[in-house]
């Protein structure tokens, strides 16, 4: 069963191409199955696809730290770091099928845990990500 997207939004500090701007210039998500979608906001709104997931999403548009990814319910950014450590694991420009974190298969534990709508404050139980036989 699949898990409703995950949303997060792109703050730019410095607009190194001096097109997008700073501030917040893109929002997006993630899904269940890793990839994502990212919207540009502002004079030039464009969707893009990005099938490695936040990964290739940091890779193509982070510029050096520039951006960052922020989780819409994760203020601090904890869960985007988590999920984006625990993505799609790429050789040679192909999907492995496994995290790169931790090489369990894709969408691993950690990054079920970490895309999934919760009460962040809540305690996590394994058992709540278990899947049933």
């Amino acid at each position: 069963m699949y898990e409703k997207p995950t949303l997060f939004e792109l703050h730019r500090d410095t607009d190194i191409s001096g097109v997008s701007g700073t501030g917040k210039v893109a929002e997006g998500a993630i899904f269940s199955d890793g990839e994502a979608v990212i919207h540009w906001l502002g004079a030039w709104p464009t969707t893009t696809p990005h099938p490695k997931g936040i990964a290739s999403i940091k890779a193509v548009h982070g510029h050096g730290g520039a951006t960052r990814v922020e989780l819409a319910d994760d203020p601090s950014g904890r869960l985007a770091r988590i999920a984006e450590a625990h993505s799609k694991g790429v050789i040679n420009g192909m999907t492995s099928g496994l995290c790169q974190e931790c090489e369990h298969p894709h969408p691993c534990p950690t990054f079920a845990w970490a895309t999934t709508d919760r009460d962040l404050l809540a305690t996590w139980d394994p058992a709540d990500d278990e899947v049933a036989s």
